[in-house]
C-alpha cells in the first residue's frame, strides 16, 4: 500500500482526489493537509510514501515545503499537482527535488501512473508542460542582447565590471545596467548564478 500526505488547499479538490485515488486498492491518503504548515506538522508525527503536493496555498506553500524537506534532510518522493499557470513555480520546485509533477485535469489512470513511478523513484514529466518549461526557459535566453550575452562571457571568466567595461569598451555604468539586465531576464540574484544557469542551458 502507497500511503500518501495529499497538500492541497481547495476543500473540494481534496475531497476529490481523495476518493478517486482510493478507488485504487495500492493508494491510501493516510492523511490530507490545507497548508504547508499543516502539511509539515503532519511529517513530524507520521510516516508516509508519497507526497501529493499543491504549489500555491495560504501560510506556506509548495515551494517552503520542498525547501523544509531540503534543510531536515527528509528524502520522500514528491508528485507536483499543478496547473499550466504555474510554470516558473514548477521549474523552481523541480530543482528543489520534485521527482515530477502531474496537471490537475488529468487522468484519473495517469495520476495513479504518476503516484506508482515517483513511488518506484521514477521521474514523472508530462511531454506537453516539459516542452512549455523549455520553450520558457529558452526564451530568457533569447531575450539576451548581443552585448548581455558578451557580458555573461566575461562573467563567466570572473571578471569584475571595471575590467568588462575596459574589455567591451563600455563605461563601468553601462556594464553595472547590463549585469542588472542579465540577472533580471535569467531570473537569478547574483552574478554566479547568472553563470551557472547559462553553463547548464548550454548557452556559453
Amino acid at each position: 500500500m502507497i500511503k500518501c500526505l495529499l497538500v492541497e488547499d481547495q476543500t473540494l479538490v481534496r475531497l476529490g482526489l481523495k476518493s478517486l485515488l482510493e478507488l485504487d486498492k495500492t493508494i491510501t491518503i493516510s492523511a490530507i493537509a490545507e497548508d504547508g504548515e499543516v502539511c509539515i506538522s503532519y511529517l513530524n508525527k507520521q510516516s508516509f510514501d508519497v507526497i501529493l503536493l499543491d504549489m500555491r496555498m495560504p501560510n506556506l506553500d509548495g515551494l517552503g515545503v520542498l525547501t523544509y524537506l531540503n534543510k531536515q534532510g527528509i528524502k520522500l518522493p514528491v508528485l507536483i499537482i499543478t496547473t499550466f499557470e504555474d510554470c516558473d513555480v514548477l521549474a523552481k520546485a523541480m530543482q528543489l527535488g520534485a521527482m515530477g509533477y502531474i496537471l490537475k485535469n488529468a487522468e484519473l489512470e495517469t495520476l495513479i501512473t504518476a503516484i506508482k513511478s515517483v513511488y518506484q523513484g521514477h521521474q514523472v514529466l508530462q511531454p506537453a508542460l516539459t516542452q512549455f518549461l523549455l520553450q520558457k526557459q529558452h526564451s530568457k535566453f533569447d531575450a539576451l542582447t548581443k552585448k548581455e550575452h558578451e557580458v555573461l562571457k566575461c562573467l563567466a571568466l570572473g571578471m569584475a565590471n571595471k575590467t568588462i567595461a575596459s574589455t567591451l569598451n563600455n563605461s563601468d555604468g553601462t556594464i553595472r545596467n547590463h549585469v542588472s539586465q542579465i540577472l533580471e531576464k535569467l531570473g537569478v540574484a547574483d552574478r554566479t548564478q547568472a553563470v551557472i544557469k547559462a553553463i547548464n542551458e548550454g548557452i556559453i
